[in-house]
């Protein structure tokens, strides 16, 4: 299977989602992962009689990022979700539950940026 993912700007992200909506694909998931050399992808997957399509944007921790609930309103439960796990600001969240979606013994408990992985060269011995 190939999935192809469309690397977006943060600020076509709400085009993108009312783009897809128009075109009658629904909101399949939004998911939040460290991103190789630091911070953070965000993906929105959408699908269509089967057919995916993905989006990304790359985002150091934190940032502000504009809600798609306008296009899609069940987002907010995404939404929600990312800013309790990772600390990132939705703006225009349909419904904001304001840090209290998901409890946690820690605030932001995933927020931490992954370094990139350190890749050590061994040199094998000949044998004799």
């Amino acid at each position: 299977m190939n999935m192809e993912v469309t690397q977006i700007s943060v600020s076509d992200v709400e085009n993108t989602a009312a783009e897809m909506k128009r075109q009658g694909y629904r909101l399949v998931v939004m998911t939040c992962t460290p991103a190789v050399g630091g911070g953070f992808d965000i993906t929105y997957s959408f699908d269509k009689e089967l057919s995916l399509k993905h989006f990304r944007i790359t985002m150091p921790a934190e940032s502000d990022i504009p809600s798609i609930c306008k296009s899609y309103s069940g987002a907010f439960v995404y939404e929600n979700e990312i800013h309790d796990l990772y600390g990132f600001v939705f703006h225009g969240m349909t419904i904001d539950f304001k840090g209290t979606f998901i409890r946690t013994s820690v605030p932001y408990p995933f927020k931490k940026e992954i370094p990139a992985p350190t890749v050590t060269k061994v040199k094998k011995e000949d044998a004799a």
